[in-house]
């Protein structure tokens, strides 16, 4: 009798356990197969255009601010908009006093260029020595609460036994509370201490170069510098930096190990946050530091002839909130065509999306017309907006991009 006791009940826990995980010998049923999740195709989409060129786009306060080149018949401009982004999205234009740059009339079309730093929107414009531009500005900040734009380039203004000229930069970068400038191009590097209301020198001097203006990052106690200067002679340096920041330590060059530069003249220099990743965008290729900015290999690398293309990558964003994801963007000078390419493994391999951009089926003879992208950013939602230009001299599209899952 113990014995069947102990039978039945080890039959009554195992048939407790049976139903417990869903099986029976009588009634087993399959639980049905995980939903399909549709791909996803990645997409632009427009959510403004304009007759003339866009720059760039920074966002703060709310607010999406877009700036827009001078035309014939216009003058420079910069214009705001509530977010969230939309195709319906309503734009009015934001003061910009001294700092506007009026109609075209015989002289260039001129870009104002918009970046977000040390709290400031900054606005950065080539200045022209010409009789409408003889008061102009080149460098203007927007500070939170206010309507309209200031000039901030007063100490930028430099005379020499011949003439007068306001020097023009073309990016400003923060780091140890300080600000450094490309202003005058050519090796110029300046730096300074009190939100740029003074200027020092750190590399080259305090007047306009001839040379492309170089491209730099501060990486805590060193500099990473780089350009084409002199022309047709492309270079990556890297220079200690004093402790506040404020000069170099040396005239020497610190070790750097790269690849052969050949001519190609850089792009940008830019770091990858929160990794020891560091990229250099030249002519026709990109270059990846893995070791925070001591060596550089190629990633993508183009002959100087005979490749599939010679992309010229200005744009460059690694995404918030998905590491290992980078976007890029700039134009191709080969095909004459705009260029679009995104990365998922950290820049060692890339998908090619330039199709998607506007005018990549109107091929232009040269890069005064060629269509690009000139600014690639995230909007405080983490969407990924998207600078592009049909045409170099006109036609903006200010889009947003989807990065797909096929």
């Amino acid at each position: 009798m113990h014995q069947q006791l102990k039978f039945t009940a080890m039959g009554a826990s195992c048939a407790l356990l049976l139903a417990a995980c869903g099986g029976s010998s009588d009634n087993h049923t399959v639980p049905p197969p995980p939903a399909a999740v549709a791909p996803v195709a990645t997409k632009l989409e427009t959510l403004s255009s304009t007759t003339r060129v866009m720059d760039s786009v920074v966002f703060s306060g709310g607010n999406a601010y877009l700036s827009l080149a001078n035309s014939a018949t216009e003058g420079s401009a910069v214009l705001s908009a509530r977010l969230p982004l939309s195709a319906t999205s309503s734009w009015t234009p934001v003061g910009l006093g001294a700092c506007g740059m009026g109609p075209i009339g015989d002289f260039i079309q001129r870009s104002p260029k918009l970046k977000l730093v040390g709290g400031d929107i900054w606005l950065m414009q080539p200045w022209a020595d010409t009789p409408e531009a003889s008061d102009g500005h080149s460098t203007c900040t927007l500070a939170p609460n206010t309507a309209s734009f200031a000039p901030r380039d007063q100490d930028l203004r430099t005379c020499n036994p011949y003439f007068c000229e306001t020097l023009s930069m073309q990016d400003l970068k923060q780091a140890n509370n300080r600000l450094y400038s490309n202003a005058g191009a050519g090796n110029n590097l300046l730096t300074s201490a009190d939100k740029g209301n003074t200027w020092q020198v750190i590399r080259g001097s305090k007047d306009s170069q001839m040379c492309y203006p170089t491209k730099f990052h501060v990486m805590g106690d060193r500099v990473l510098v780089g350009g084409e200067c002199p022309l047709d002679f492309a270079f990556v340096e890297a220079y200690r930096l004093t402790k506040d920041g404020g000069a170099l330590a040396s005239e020497d060059k610190l070790p750097l190990a790269l690849p052969e530069m050949e001519n190609r003249n850089v792009q940008f220099i830019e770091p990858v946050p929160d990794t020891q990743m560091v990229f250099v965008g030249v002519e026709g290729g990109l270059l990846r530091s893995t070791d925070n900015g001591n060596s550089f290999k190629f990633v993508i690398h183009e002959p100087l002839s005979g490749g599939k293309g010679y992309p010229y990558i200005g744009a460059f964003l690694p995404l918030k909130g998905k590491p290992g994801t980078i976007v890029i963007g700039g134009f191709d000078k080969m095909h004459g065509r705009p260029y679009l390419a995104w990365s998922e493994d950290s820049g060692a391999s890339w998908k090619d999306i330039s199709k998607l951009v506007p005018g990549y089926d109107s091929k232009q003879d040269d890069e005064f017309s060629t269509p690009s992208v000139s600014a690639i950013t995230q909007d405080p939602d983490g969407r990924i907006i998207v600078v592009t230009n049909v045409r170099a001299d006109s036609q903006g599209r200010l889009m947003q991009l989807t990065l797909g899952t096929n």
